[in-house]
């Protein structure tokens, strides 16, 4: 920058404290300037030394460096590239996921070094509760307990870091604050949460790594809460930055300023906007920068903000980029000279095998068939995913990859005898489609046209179920949707894009839009049939037709009817390898960015129907089949459960994936890592996805309380660890003190994850069945060792939400700890007596927030525009039924006092109800208040009826709400 007298300025001394060089900044920076701070990027100001820095950049399993965004558009630099945050999660082992954070932040500050232009604190992890597996982030996630995700996201946080008390490696920020489980809608629905969810379940992973993991910075979530946008909400300042003490700063997420007006609809003004978020707690606005500093002007001079608001984010964002070493005079940072040795080193590529390895869940494994070790076996590998690797939307560029044929060949190099064939057989169909006589045919440009059966084009077709499968030429080249030109084209190499415009789909003509390719496939190759007449939509559900030049092209309007030949159906050619093989590795799974991914839910649970096909039809001729789902999210697999041997899932992502599967398939490797989800047995299991209540909803493995397919923490070995014994003290009333020793009584050196869950075994309230407190990945166990292990659970740990009082309880009670290898493998168990509070009566002589209801029916949280959180009618059709228990009155009231609102009209009905029993026979009717036209909230009074009640019973009082009515609080006189 030429000038460097900045260098002695109190912005670039090392020695003085953080807050007097935040001082300096602040007080010699112009007004104008300091608009221009309020983005995520910094503008340069050569006076005082600063130059044009950003925050963010993502690293969900490495470091994102692509380059193929319109906002950072350059050559692709290759990085270490790890399993997805799920199968991260699926290793339980958190020195691994440190071990990963330090390589990740290694990389991160190399390709600072090259640039000097920020990326040194990155959009990771995302630890959004995995509440729902039908959620379409799932693989970005840590599972779906709070426990698990906080302690495995604060090793990765902790690794990103490093261990300077001062300065950082690099920055972790937290995605997304909070309860962001749905992508339809995402920018605008609101999650509703009572505040036992939220302090419980929600809120819990993003304190544990703040507070224990020192992430650097949050970032805020499109969705509301109880009505209120993420990006004004007030517990960014008053929980995460006053409770917790985030050291950094908070950004929001990408477009979600100018979201909030037009998309939530919740101000009037992008100044608004910036005015509520400042005073909430935002630092850097994630928009466009133009239309941030115009608003952030307007918000100044329209008196919304002060001048002292604006130097609050500046001195935020700015002790992350000191702490980070962007203004060290003296040298003193020691994260500033990470060579380029650290970026796809070998010590890197050994880190990504373990992690792949240590990610692989056995989830059954009946006879032993598995490890496969006789010499004198034949296998033959086979399916959809035997031979591809795909990448998801938060992957980086690999320096390389394997799939799973390549790692198992690679293992076999040498001698081959065992491996039955070296030719895929993915299992896939292949057709030929023709249109009025004459036949696809693909040019050399890339274009769709008809032409002679000589020069008909061979299609693969790969079907992922709900409605979209992908098309392949013989080059390998994918069918896609140029709406640009209007045309279908073949030029792609690889399915990826933030909108997938190689999804198609095939109807039959009979019953247009009624018939899955699944049926289609079904009338070809098990009817026999050798052509079927179809029409094609693409992934917008446009049709697929011809423009004027002939070629195949997109249309609005135009529906034309094709012809598939059938050339192979792909299932014999498995099937003919099966049979002639003693075993089959069968490959299947998803594609990380179709069906379930940003923006995308699935719908249901099911694996891809051609799959489920093949796997039937394999096993027909060959019973000893090894199932690998490499999959990102949970799958009903209830048939093969029953039926296949060996099953085998894994996540996506890994550069090393194929090199792990065939570590565990042939036994270098015991399998032992363990399910962060649950995998139910159906759909129909779950509750709607839009709800988000775990507690009365029956969610994860704390609540539910039907069969599932697979439990939380299920994972096998490949040798038989024994739980022999199990001690508990209870000590200096803050801790248990859990002992537990274990032994490998098999033949095989393996891992095994001991996972220690407590029960409370009484409440005034609904508690957990189980939930998990403690865990470690017990490493290396030889056979015949045995081993103790202690774990130390905090009694903070054991505390909930109560209603009654208001904030977090130790409730005295006995507690059960039990031990075991998953959250149903319950191995040992004892009971011990902890002495903690008694909750009390409810006082109504006090104000009773509504929200604060051990029970409720046709209900949700709403919070107008910086109201109040009232309880609304959900279906106006019903009533809306709210319980409060423990309720015991001294003295006669004389009036009940409410805080209602209703916009049109409504009741508000108060009873009594029978403390041991609830039923309606026991309900005596209090009181009865009608409004409308009541657009604010305001205190209306009731008039009790207390002849037939007696003061000191302990009662339930219902409130029942009908209609428009809404109801925020109340108390008694």
């Amino acid at each position: 920058m030429g000038n460097t007298s900045y260098l002695d300025t109190p912005l670039w001394d090392n020695s003085l404290p953080l807050k007097k060089r935040l001082d300096y900044l602040v007080e010699n920076l112009t007004l104008e300037e300091k608009f221009e701070f309020l983005g995520t990027g910094c503008p340069v100001i050569q006076r005082l030394g600063i130059s044009s820095t950003f925050h963010g950049g993502e690293a969900a399993h490495g470091v994102e460096a692509r380059h193929d965004q319109a906002f950072n558009k350059g050559e692709p630099e290759p990085t270490t590239i790890f399993p997805q945050p799920i199968g991260m999660s699926s290793t339980w082992d958190t020195a691994l996921l440190k071990k990963i954070g330090v390589a990740v932040g290694n990389e991160a500050r190399v390709l600072y070094q090259r640039h000097k232009n920020g990326g040194l604190c990155r959009w990771a992890p995302t630890i959004d509760m995995e509440r729902d597996p039908r959620w379409g982030r799932t693989e970005e996630g840590y599972g779906e307990d709070p426990y698990l995700t906080g302690k495995m996201a604060s090793a990765y946080i902790q690794g990103m870091r490093g261990e300077d008390p001062f300065y950082i490696r690099c920055g972790a920020t937290l995605k997304h604050f909070y309860a962001n489980n749905t992508e339809k809608d995402r920018v605008f629905s609101s999650s509703s949460i009572d505040p036992r969810n939220k302090h419980e379940y929600y809120l819990e992973p993003f304190k544990r790594a703040i507070t224990e993991g020192k992430a650097e910075g949050i970032m805020t979530a499109y969705n509301e809460i109880n009505g209120v946008p993420c990006i004004v909400n007030k517990e960014v300042k008053n929980i995460v930055k006053e409770q917790w003490g985030l050291r950094g700063h908070v950004v929001c997420d990408g477009g979600d300023m100018m979201q909030t007006v037009n998309d939530h609809k919740y101000f009037g003004s992008h100044a608004e906007t910036i005015a509520y978020g400042l005073k909430a707690g935002i630092d850097c606005f994630t928009d466009n920068r133009e239309v941030v500093i115009k608003a952030a002007k307007e918000a100044y001079q329209a008196g919304l903000i002060t001048e002292k608001d604006l130097d609050t984010s500046i001195r935020n964002s700015f002790s992350t980029r000191i702490r980070l070493g962007y203004f060290d005079a003296l040298g003193q940072n020691p994260y500033a000279h990470i060579t380029e040795r650290y970026i796809n080193s070998e010590e890197n590529k050994a880190l990504a095998l373990e992690a792949a390895t240590k990610a692989m869940v056995l989830l059954k494994n009946e006879g032993q068939i598995l490890p496969l070790t006789n010499d004198n076996s034949t296998f033959c590998v086979i399916g959809p995913l035997s031979d591809v690797w795909y990448k998801d939307w938060y992957s980086g560029i690999l320096p390389y990859n394997m799939t799973p044929l390549q790692g198992i060949k690679a293992y076999h190099k040498g001698s081959q005898k065992n491996l039955m064939n070296s030719k895929v057989v993915d299992g896939l169909p292949r057709v030929k489609i023709r249109y009025q006589g004459k036949y696809l045919g693909v040019t050399k440009e890339g274009f769709i046209a008809l032409g002679c059966k000589e020069l008909a084009e061979i299609f693969t077709i790969t079907d992922w179920g709900n409605g979209n499968l992908t098309i392949a030429t013989s080059q390998g080249k994918y069918l896609s949707a140029n709406e640009e030109e209007g045309l279908i084209t073949a030029t792609k190499t690889e399915v990826f894009d933030w909108f997938v415009k190689e999804a198609f789909d095939f109807h039959t003509v009979d019953n247009f839009g009624g018939e899955s390719f699944q049926t289609i496939f079904e009338i070809l190759c098990a009817q026999k049939r050798q052509e079927l007449s179809v029409t094609m939509d693409t992934w917008k559900d446009d049709y697929v037709a011809f423009n004027k030049e002939g070629k195949l092209s997109i249309s609005k309007e135009e529906q034309v009817i094709f012809d598939i030949e059938l050339v192979s159906d792909g299932i014999e050619e498995a099937m003919e390898y099966a049979e002639s093989s003693d075993y089959v590795i069968l490959v299947a799974g998803c594609n990380p960015v179709i069906n379930s991914k940003e923006e995308i839910d699935r719908s249901d649970l099911d694996l891809p129907p051609y799959q489920e096909h093949l796997i039937k039809q394999v096993h027909k001729v060959n019973p000893n089949v090894i199932l690998i789902l490499i999959t990102n999210y949970p799958y009903a697999i209830r048939w093969e459960r029953e039926h296949i041997p060996a099953i085998i899932t894994t996540a996506s992502g890994s550069q090393e994936l194929g090199n792990a599967i065939a570590a565990v398939l042939f036994g270098d490797v015991s399998p032992s890592g363990r399910l962060p989800m649950t995998w139910y047995l159906d759909t129909k299991d779950l509750p709607p996805i839009e709800d988000y209540d775990i507690i009365r909803g029956n969610r994860t493995y704390q609540y539910f309380n039907k069969e599932v397919l697979y439990p939380f923490g299920h994972g096998l070995t490949y040798t038989t660890i024994e739980y022999r014994k199990l001690t508990v003290q209870f000590e200096d009333f803050t801790k248990l003190l859990i002992r537990v020793t274990i032994a490998n009584s098999g033949d095989r050196i393996s891992d095994e994850v001991v996972q220690v869950y407590i029960r409370q075994e009484t409440s005034r309230t609904i508690r957990p069945r189980l939930q998990l407190k403690a865990f470690e990945r017990v490493k290396n166990i030889l056979p015949g060792e045995k081993r103790e292990i202690e774990f130390i659970v905090s009694t903070s740990d054991l505390t909930y939400y109560d209603v009654v009082k208001g904030g977090m309880i130790l409730e005295a009670s006995d507690y059960t700890i039990l031990v075991g290898a998953s959250s149903e493998d319950i191995k040992l168990r004892d009971i011990i007596s902890i002495p903690g509070v008694k909750v009390g009566y409810r006082n109504l002589r006090k104000k009773i927030l509504a929200d604060h209801y051990d029970d409720y029916k046709n209900s949700y949280l709403h919070r107008g525009s910086l109201g109040d959180t009232a309880v609304v009618v959900k279906n106006k059709e019903e009533a809306s039924i709210l319980l409060y228990r423990d309720v015991m009155i001294e003295e006669k009231p004389n009036k009940f006092h409410s805080t209602i609102q209703c916009m049109g009209k409504g009741s508000l009905i108060v009873s009594y109800l029978n403390q041991n029993d609830n039923v309606a026979s026991s309900e005596i009717k209090l009181g009865e208040i009608t409004l409308e036209n009541q657009d604010k909230f305001c205190d209306v009074a009731i008039p009790i009826d207390w002849d037939r009640m007696t003061c000191k019973e302990v009662f339930t009082l219902k409130i029942t709400l009908l209609e428009d009515m809404k109801l925020s609080s109340f108390y008694i006189e």
